[in-house]
This record gives structure tokens, C-alpha cells and sequence, in this order.
């Protein structure tokens, strides 16, 4: 074979091998194409159903735990302070024996005061018969009469004085720190309080509400008691129950807000003066209400939507929000309840793309329950 022979030769190889690699190049092209194609039309999302179902109609607000009984315990004499009878901290049953002052010096002058009107009665009643009789002058007897009342007053005043020594809790809470130790003298002047009890059973929440919720708020507090829902400040962990025991009768005109207070038992002790909690105020419990759950519910450019999946085709529909509990969204407008929707949407559902539903969506999946209530 001649040089030139072998050349063509070469050149046409190469030349058909240049073809092949484009052909197959092509083909895996269409093929990886299709697969995309086949994957975008043919998506596998989680589905479920919008439910009518019973929902409550709440109202929530940030509000702070406050002690319906809280006192300052301040001496009512001066004196040393000779004991305590409890730790910081602890509570304290009403009635119980807080502290005691230095009785000794109130002792003594309950029983000089004790002679003086012994005395002073006895005088008294040694003229009265002698007024009588001319022996003494009325204003005699009338001066030792006097006397004999002062001396009993002063009597009464050390008898009290003596009492104060003893301070007992007026009410049952738990204490907070001590600003003076036994041993220093105390007095009713003095700037800061002994101890301070907070009663912690039942305890009380205040929280605000705009103005336009009153009328609302009153209309339902008036057929029944409102249940009202305590948990941390940020929503999570259920702390207590109570109800609703207190209107303000004003208008904040300052903030546009009302004053409201509830009463909560407190039993295990979860809810502390001062602490901010979340509140939910229950007007009612809405029977039809439809829902669905809050990871359905998206935001576009015309307000709220959900996929509604008809015959296998996902399609966005317009819906309005009322409120949400926990992780579901009661719709007002939109859904009528039992459309199938996705529950859980991926980015690349897009309006009009087939569906089919995730292995996790199945006939037996738990319907939606209401926020705080058991399944029936």
C-alpha cells in the first residue's frame, strides 16, 4: 500500500470515530434528558387531606406571672433581731413563726405599764365612792378616771408592742432572701424588708390585648368560663391551665391595650412571679373548622396557597389563614375540607406537574387532631 493509500486510510478512521463518539454522545444526551424530563413530570411528594374537624378560637399574648398574695414582712418595733426561724427560699405555711425580736425589753415595760394602771384603777376606784359622799371633788375622781384610762391605753399599747415581737408569714408562699441576720438591731425605718412571701398557690398571669378583642372577649366570658393555656415564652412546653378571672375596666390610651388576669392552680410550682410566658385565651371551640397542616401552607405574590391534587395533578389554590395552633392552619376561605393536598412541598412542584404519593402517605395515617384535646 502506497504512503498516500495509508493516509486516506487514516484519515477516514479517524474521521468515522469522530462520528461514533458524537452519536453516543448524543444519545446518553437524550437519554439523561428524558430521565430529567420523566422526573420533573412525575414527582413523589407527601400528601394528605384537609379535615373538618372541631379547632378552638384562641387569642394569644405574652404575658407575666404575677403572685396574687405577695407581702413585704417589715418589723412593727425596734429591736434585735434574736431569731429566724426559717431558710431563704423555703415556703411557708400562713401563720408560721418567721422571726423573733428581743422580747425582754417589751416584757418589762408591759409589766411596768401593768402596775401603772393597777394603780391608777385602784385610785380611781378608791375616790369614787368618796365624790359620791362629798369627800373628794368631782374633778378629783374625774382627773383620777383619767389616769386610771391613760395607764390602761398605755397598758394595751405594751401588750401589742410585745406582739409585734413575734412575726408569723400572714399568708402561705415561698420566701425570698433575707436582708438582715439575727444579732442586728431592727427597726420599722428601715429601707429594705426582712423577707419578702410570695404566694405561689394559685398564682396569677397578666397579659395585654388590643381593644378590638374586647367586645369579643366579653361576649364569651359572659356565657362561660375562659380557659386560658400557660406555656414558655416562646410557645413550647405546656405548663398550666386556669381560667380567666379579671377585665381591666380602662383602656390603656397609651398602648391601645386591655388588661386581663388569670388564675392558675400552680400545683408543681412551674410558673415563678415575674416570669414572661406565652398565654392562649380559648373563646370557644369552633366545630366545623377546616384544617390542614402548617407546612402545606405557602406564601406567593397573591397571599397564601396549598397543592390541591386532583386526578394526579398538583395545582395551587388560593386560601386565607384565620390562625394557627400548634403545627396546623384553620383556613376561613379556600377549602372546603377532604381536598387532597401536599403536605410536605418540594422546590421543584411546580403548577400542573403530575404527583404520586410518598410511601409515608398511606389510608392509615392519623388524622389531625386539635391541639390539646385526645382523639376520639
Amino acid at each position: 500500500m502506497s504512503v498516500a493509500k495509508k493516509k486516506a486510510f487514516w484519515i477516514i478512521g479517524g474521521v468515522v470515530a469522530i462520528l461514533v463518539v458524537l452519536v453516543a454522545l448524543r444519545v446518553w444526551s437524550n437519554i439523561r434528558n428524558g430521565r430529567k424530563h420523566e422526573q420533573v413530570d412525575n414527582l413523589t411528594v407527601s400528601m394528605g387531606q384537609a379535615k373538618v374537624q372541631p379547632m378552638p378560637l384562641t387569642l394569644t399574648a405574652v404575658g407575666q406571672v404575677i403572685s396574687e398574695h405577695a407581702v413585704q414582712i417589715r418589723p412593727q418595733v425596734s429591736g434585735m433581731l434574736k431569731q429566724v426561724y426559717f431558710t431563704e427560699g423555703q415556703s411557708v405555711e400562713a401563720g408560721q413563726k418567721l422571726f423573733l425580736i428581743d422580747p425582754a425589753p417589751f416584757q418589762a415595760a408591759l409589766a411596768s405599764a401593768k402596775a401603772a394602771w393597777e394603780n391608777a384603777k385602784a385610785n380611781a376606784d378608791r375616790l369614787e365612792p368618796l365624790a359620791k359622799q362629798d369627800f373628794a371633788t368631782p374633778q378629783e375622781y374625774e382627773n383620777a378616771r383619767a389616769t386610771a384610762d391613760q395607764a390602761e391605753a398605755a397598758y394595751q399599747q405594751a401588750q401589742i408592742n410585745l406582739s409585734y415581737t413575734d412575726i408569723r408569714a400572714p399568708n402561705a408562699g415561698r420566701t425570698g432572701s433575707l436582708s438582715v441576720k439575727s444579732g442586728n438591731i431592727v427597726a420599722p425605718t428601715d429601707a429594705l424588708p426582712l423577707v419578702a412571701v410570695n404566694q405561689m398557690q394559685p398564682i396569677q398571669v397578666q397579659f395585654q390585648l388590643a381593644q378590638q378583642f374586647l367586645p369579643q372577649v366579653r361576649d364569651y366570658d359572659a356565657k362561660h368560663n375562659l380557659k386560658v393555656s400557660v406555656t414558655h415564652e416562646d410557645g413550647s412546653g405546656h405548663l398550666d391551665d386556669g381560667k380567666l378571672v379579671f377585665i381591666d375596666n380602662a383602656v390603656n390610651t397609651v398602648t391601645g391595650t386591655v388588661m386581663f388576669k388569670a388564675a392558675l392552680p400552680n400545683k408543681q410550682e412551674q410558673l415563678w412571679p415575674g416570669q414572661y410566658v406565652g398565654v392562649t385565651l380559648q373563646l370557644a371551640l369552633e366545630q366545623n373548622a377546616v384544617v390542614v397542616p402548617q407546612s402545606a401552607v405557602l406564601t406567593g405574590q397573591q397571599g397564601n396557597y396549598v397543592y390541591v391534587v386532583t386526578d394526579g395533578v398538583a395545582q395551587p389554590q388560593n386560601v386565607k389563614v384565620d390562625r394557627q395552633i400548634g403545627d396546623l392552619a384553620v383556613i376561613s376561605t379556600g377549602l372546603k375540607g377532604n381536598e387532597k393536598i401536599v403536605t410536605e412541598v418540594p422546590r421543584t412542584l411546580r403548577p400542573g406537574l403530575h404527583v404520586t404519593p410518598a410511601p409515608a402517605s398511606s389510608d392509615n395515617k392519623p388524622e389531625i387532631g386539635v391541639p390539646g384535646e385526645p382523639q376520639s
